[in-house]
C-alpha cells in the first residue's frame, strides 16, 4: 500500500494523520488483512476497513507568530485552536520515528535493557528505559521537551525462566525442579493465573506453515504436559506430550511442567513458549518491587545529560528514516540543550525557641534547639504488635527511653517516662484490646491515653489502618507507629525525627518563620488552603477522595482539614464550595476574624484542565464566600502546583551546583525562556535532592486578586517549603499542597476496606456497566464517611 509515495506522513495511532504537503490520493477506502504477529494469516479477524480523508489544512507558521508575539495587540493573532493544532501535529511529527520502532505509552518510547539481569523487578518484571518527548512553545522559541521515561514490562524469554523467577519472590530457593505441576502450591496457581493472562508467547516449534505460532495465554493449567490430554477430530484423546512428540517430532525435557491454554482447545508446553519482549505491565508494584524501581531510575544528573543527549539520537533513529521525514516537514532540532538565566532565591529564617538559618535547605536542631510550642503527654500507651521473642521487653524499653530522651531534648515533656508495655495478643481484638487498657489507664493516672505508640511488626501491616480509624476517627487520640525493625537500630537522629511528629500530633508547633520571611501573610489576615484529589489504584472503580487543608494561624502552622469523597477519577473537586466554607468558618472562630486573603494551591491539574477549574473550582471559592456573608470577598490567589512535569535542569557550572550531588541548589528559580509565553509560571527547586536528580516544583498562577509581583510570590511559595513539620528541611513544592496529599492518602487508608479490590469489584457486579458500578460505589463510600474526630481540628494528625 504505497500511497503516500514517499511523503513523510505520520500517524497519532488513533484517528488523525499528518503530511507536510498534499496527497494525491487525499481521499480513499481500503480492505486491508493484516497478518498475525507470528506472520500467519487470519481472513477472519484480522481484516480492516480503512478510510482516508482530507479534513483541513493546519498552519504550522502560525505557532511561531504565536511564540515570538507577532501582532498580539491586532486581530490577527493565533488563537488557541491554531496553536493546540499545530503543536499537536510537530508532536505526533517527532514521536512517530520511535513510536513505529520501541514499544511506547502516550509521548514515551522504550528500549529493551543491555542487562537484563540487573533491570530485573522480581516476580517476572524488568524495567525498561525510555524517552519522554514533547513539543513545547516558549517565548520566542518552540523547544522539544526531552526526559527518561521507565515502564515495567514482562520478562521476556522463556515461559519457565519467568514462572521461576514469579515464584522465587515467595521462596528464593527454589529451581526449575519445583516448576513440577505436582509441587505448585494452589496459590501459586491462582497468583500464576492472574500475573500471565493476557500475554502473548511464542511457541518455539514451526507449524505446516514454517511459522512460530503467537497466541495470547488464556489460563495457566494446573496439569503436567503428560498429564494433560484432548480429544483430536476421530473422537480419541491424547497428552501433549505425546501430541508434540507425534505431530512435530519434539521430545518434552519436563513433561512434568504445567502447561499454558492458548485457546479453547490449545494447550502449549511450558518449556516450548517463549514470551515477547516489550509488554508492559500496567498494575501496581509491590512494595519490593517498587524499592527496586526507584533503586534502577535513579540517575544523577551528570548521568542524566548523558541519557538524553542519547535519547535525541533515538528521536531520529537512521533505520527509521525519520531525520529525511523532519527535512520534509522542514523541522531541525538543536542537539545542545537550552541555556536559561536562574536566580537562586534566600531561604527564609526558620525560628524554634531560637532561630537558625538554613543552608541549601537544610538545617540542624542539635545544639539544644527545642520546638517553638511544645506540646506535653501525662498520659500515654506503648503497645507492641508481635510476639516477644522477636521484640524483647528489654528491646522495647531501650526504644521507649531512646523516645522519651529524644522527646525531652526538643522540649516535648513526657509525664511518665517509664510506662508499661503492652503486647497485644495475636488476632485479638484490636480495637477492644486498646479500649480495654485505656480504661485502665483512666482508673489509674485519671484520664485517657494522649498518644498511643504503637510499634509493628512490617511495613506495610494490617494492623495500621485499625489503629489509625481508632485514633483519627472513633476516638481523637494521637497515634504514632514505629516499625520494629527501624525502632531496634534506632539511634538519636531516628528519635527525633519521630518526636517531630508526635508534638504536631498534639497541636504543638515545631517551628515557625520569622514575620519578614512570611511576607504577605503577616500583613493582614490571610489563609492558605491546599487541595488535592486521591484516585483508586488501576483498574478500580472506587471514589476518588478529595482533600482541603486551610492554615489556621497567622504563622502558617496549624491546619484544619476538610475531605469528600467523589465519582471515581473526577479531577475537578465537587464539593469545594462546601469545604472551603467550613474552613474559613473554623478559621473566624479561632481567630475571631474572617481571612482578607486567600491563597489557594492546588496540585494534580494539568494544563488542559486549567479553564475548567477556572469555571468550576474557582467559581467555588467565590461561592464559598458569598455563603459566609453577601460583602465578603476576599482577595483570591489561585496557583496550581506540581511535579509531574518532564522539564530537567543542570547547573551549567559545578560553583552553582548543590555540593553533595551536583544538584541545582534550592532556591533555583526558572522564569524565562522555558516557561509559558503568556501565563505567570515559574519552576523553583525548593529542597535539597537526597537521590538522583531533583525535580522542581512549577508553578501556574491562574488568579492573582492581590496582583503581587512575581519577586514577592516567588519568595512566599518558596519560604512555604520550610514550614513542613516532619522535617527539618525544605521540601519540594509548598507546604499547603504537600499536606492535602497527605490527607487524601490518610483518608484512602481510614475508609477503604479490604473488600474494595478492583477485581471484587467487578466481578460482584458481573453485566453491570461501569457507570453502574461507579455511582454504587460512591453511594457506598459516602454512607461510610465519618468526619475527623473534633480533637484532630487543628492538629497535623495525618503526618
Amino acid at each position: 500500500m504505497n500511497i503516500f509515495e514517499g511523503v513523510a506522513v505520520c500517524f497519532d495511532g488513533r484517528a488523525m494523520a499528518y503530511s507536510p504537503r498534499p496527497l494525491r490520493a487525499e481521499d480513499g477506502n481500503w480492505d486491508i488483512n493484516l497478518p498475525e504477529d507470528d506472520g500467519t494469516k487470519n481472513p477472519k479477524g484480522r481484516m480492516f476497513h480503512v478510510q482516508i480523508k482530507f479534513t483541513r489544512t493546519i498552519d504550522i507558521g502560525r505557532l511561531g507568530v504565536f511564540v515570538r508575539g507577532e501582532g498580539a495587540a491586532g486581530g490577527n493573532f493565533p488563537d488557541a485552536s491554531e496553536v493546540q493544532s499545530a503543536t499537536q501535529a510537530l508532536n505526533v511529527l517527532i514521536q512517530h520515528g520511535p513510536s513505529s520502532l520501541y514499544p511506547n505509552r502516550a509521548a514515551s518510547f522504550f528500549l529493551p535493557p543491555e542487562n537484563r539481569q540487573a533491570a530485573s523487578l522480581l516476580k517476572g518484571l524488568e524495567m525498561w528505559r525510555g524517552f519522554y518527548t514533547s513539543l513545547r512553545p516558549g517565548p520566542n522559541k518552540i523547544f522539544v521537551n526531552l526526559d527518561i521515561a521507565s515502564q515495567p514490562m514482562y520478562q521476556s524469554g522463556n515461559l519457565a525462566d519467568v514462572v521461576l523467577d514469579f515464584l522465587r519472590a515467595a521462596s528464593r530457593g527454589i529451581t526449575l525442579t519445583d516448576l513440577a505441576a505436582s509441587k505448585i502450591p494452589p496459590r501459586g496457581y491462582i497468583e500464576l493465573d492472574r500475573f500471565l493472562r493476557g500475554v502473548k508467547v511464542q511457541l518455539k516449534v514451526k507449524d505446516k506453515d514454517g511459522h512460530e505460532p503467537v497466541r495470547k495465554i488464556k489460563q495457566f493449567e494446573k496439569t503436567s504436559a503428560a498429564a494433560a490430554t484432548f480429544k483430536l477430530e476421530d473422537g480419541s484423546s491424547q497428552t501433549v506430550e505425546s501430541y508434540f512428540k507425534l505431530q512435530y517430532g519434539v521430545t518434552l525435557k519436563r513433561p512434568d511442567f504445567p502447561c499454558v491454554r492458548v485457546s479453547k482447545v490449545a494447550l502449549w508446553p511450558l518449556e516450548l513458549c517463549d514470551v515477547e519482549a516489550g509488554q508492559k505491565w500496567t498494575e501496581k508494584l509491590d512494595p519490593d518491587q517498587t524499592a527496586a524501581a526507584i533503586k534502577l531510575t535513579t540517575v544523577g544528573p551528570k548521568e542524566r545529560v548523558k541519557m538524553l543527549n542519547y535519547g535525541l539520537t533515538r528521536i531520529q533513529p537512521k533505520e527509521s528514516g525519520a531525520s529525511a521525514a523532519l527535512a520534509q516537514w522542514g523541522v531541525t532540532i538543536k542537539k545542545d540543550p537550552i541555556v536559561v538565566q536562574a536566580r537562586e532565591l534566600k531561604p527564609p529564617t526558620v525560628t524554634y525557641q531560637r532561630s537558625l538559618q538554613p543552608r541549601e535547605g537544610v538545617w540542624d536542631m542539635r545544639g539544644g534547639h527545642q520546638f517553638y510550642s511544645p506540646a506535653k503527654i501525662d498520659r500515654w500507651l506503648i503497645l507492641v504488635f508481635d510476639s516477644d521473642r522477636f521484640f524483647r521487653l528489654e528491646e522495647a524499653q531501650a526504644s521507649v527511653m531512646g523516645l522519651v530522651a529524644a522527646c525531652t531534648q526538643v522540649g516535648l515533656s513526657i509525664k511518665d517516662q517509664r510506662p508499661p508495655i503492652h503486647y497485644v495478643p495475636r488476632n485479638s481484638d484490636i480495637n477492644a484490646y486498646i479500649l480495654s487498657k485505656g480504661s485502665e489507664l483512666v482508673r489509674s493516672a485519671g484520664g485517657p491515653p494522649q498518644m498511643l505508640i504503637c510499634f509493628l511488626p512490617r511495613k506495610p501491616c494490617d494492623e495500621y489502618a485499625t489503629i489509625k480509624r481508632l485514633g483519627d476517627v472513633d476516638k481523637g487520640v494521637a497515634t504514632q507507629c514505629l516499625f520494629i525493625n527501624k525502632a531496634k537500630r534506632g539511634n538519636p537522629q531516628y528519635y527525633g525525627n519521630i518526636a517531630l511528629k508526635m508534638n504536631v500530633k498534639m497541636r504543638g508547633i515545631n517551628s515557625i518563620l520569622d514575620p519578614a520571611s512570611l511576607g504577605p501573610i503577616a500583613e493582614k489576615p490571610t489563609m492558605l488552603f491546599g487541595a488535592d484529589v486521591s484516585h483508586p489504584s488501576p483498574g478500580s472503580l472506587a471514589p476518588s477522595i478529595a482533600a482541603l487543608v486551610g492554615s489556621m494561624d497567622s504563622k502558617a502552622s496549624l491546619y484544619g482539614t476538610s475531605v469528600r469523597v467523589q465519582s471515581s477519577r473526577v479531577e475537578v473537586i465537587a464539593h469545594l464550595d462546601d469545604m472551603t466554607a467550613t474552613l474559613i468558618k473554623q478559621f473566624q472562630d479561632k481567630l475571631k476574624v474572617k481571612p482578607q486573603r486567600l491563597i489557594f494551591f492546588r496540585d494534580g491539574i494539568s494544563e488542559g484542565q486549567f479553564p475548567q477549574v477556572l469555571a468550576t473550582e474557582v467559581a467555588a471559592i467565590r461561592l464559598a464566600c458569598k455563603k459566609l456573608g453577601a460583602d465578603y470577598s476576599p482577595d483570591l490567589t489561585y496557583i496550581v502546583c506540581g511535579k509531574r512535569h518532564h522539564m530537567s535542569f543542570f547547573p551549567k557550572n559545578d560553583v552553582d551546583a548543590a555540593r553533595k550531588n551536583g544538584n541545582c541548589k534550592a532556591g533555583t528559580t526558572i522564569d524565562t525562556d522555558v516557561t509559558s509565553a503568556y501565563s505567570f509560571d515559574w519552576y523553583t527547586q525548593s529542597h535539597a535532592s537526597l537521590l538522583g536528580t531533583g525535580r522542581s516544583a512549577h508553578y501556574t498562577v491562574l488568579v492573582d486578586d492581590s496582583k503581587f509581583s512575581a519577586d514577592t510570590l516567588q519568595q512566599l511559595v518558596f519560604n512555604l517549603c520550610f514550614t513542613y513539620a516532619r522535617c527539618t528541611r525544605s521540601v519540594s513544592y509548598a507546604t499547603p499542597a504537600y499536606y492535602a496529599d497527605r490527607v487524601a492518602t490518610r483518608a484512602q487508608l481510614l475508609w477503604k476496606r479490604d473488600d474494595d479490590d478492583s477485581s471484587t469489584v467487578v466481578s460482584s457486579h458481573s453485566g453491570a456497566s461501569e457507570e453502574k458500578i461507579r455511582v454504587q460505589q460512591l453511594a457506598e463510600w459516602s454512607g461510610r464517611l465519618k468526619d475527623i474526630h473534633v480533637n484532630h481540628s487543628e492538629s497535623l494528625y495525618f503526618l
